[in-house]
């Protein structure tokens, strides 16, 4: 079963995957608007589709849908390599959004300033999903919050457990996971792959040192919104005041 469901997985995320580096190119050279929201309303179905639907029915044919509130007791030796860390969930919880709220306005300006001096962004090339105007960053702002519960779904949880129960390799499992989840990313070359490789890294020590998906979800959808949604208004109040 975990077998099937593995295979199952990696061909949504295959088809996830299709055609997206031509429609990148598409929306890179195209203006209009209503085609821009469009796009970014078809990624929203596309990731649910392919990363939300069949995590929750593997875990549901597994009988482990509990795995969402708690971490899996296979996850047990790669939680082993890391450190443990004092204080409750919720304290930890606290604290990472805090720093990464920091984190977050700092790369904000710095990213506005050198857009502003006509550089490139020192991560990945996504200047093609910036948004241009406000109707798009709403739609940017639900495109981060479905990446940031699709993704950790697939990727820090559902893909981990199943090849884990085939391989009987927690280490293995994560480390397979976290480079798929960056090579999802290439349309936004190499730069980016490195990138989104170790936000994957960051997102699993988060998760398998709280055992709460839900953080490494939050976290991910604010870093993402950091790109989408506050650098983009950052360098369009810096541009309106020059």
């Amino acid at each position: 079963m975990a077998l099937i469901l593995l295979l199952t997985a990696l061909g949504a995320i295959a088809w996830f995957q299709y055609g997206d580096l031509g429609a990148y190119r598409r929306l890179k050279t195209l203006s209009d608007t209503a085609f821009r929201q469009r796009r970014y309303r078809r990624w929203i179905a596309k990731a649910v589709i392919a990363f939300a639907i069949p995590a929750l029915i593997g875990l549901t044919l597994l009988d482990r849908l509990a795995a969402t509130t708690m971490l899996p007791p296979e996850f047990a030796p790669a939680r082993a390599l890391l450190p443990a860390v004092e204080g409750s969930p919720g304290t930890m919880a606290t604290g990472l959004l805090g720093g990464a709220a920091i984190g977050g306005l700092i790369a904000g300006i710095l990213a506005a300033t050198r857009s502003k001096r006509g550089l490139l962004p020192p991560f990945g090339n996504v200047g093609t999903l910036i948004p241009r105007n406000r109707p798009e960053m709403a739609h940017a702002a639900a495109v981060s919050i479905v990446a940031g519960v699709t993704e950790e779904l697939a990727f820090r949880l559902y893909i981990p457990l199943l090849i884990t129960l085939v391989t009987g390799n927690a280490v293995l499992a994560f480390a397979l996971a976290t480079l798929l989840f960056g090579a999802m990313h290439r349309y936004q070359g190499w730069r980016g792959v490195a990138a989104t490789t170790l936000v994957g890294l960051v997102m699993t020590a988060v998760y398998l040192i709280t055992g709460a998906l839900w953080l490494a979800m939050l976290l991910h959808a604010l870093i993402d919104l950091n790109g989408l949604v506050l650098r983009p208004w950052l360098s369009s109040s810096s541009a309106s005041r020059s």
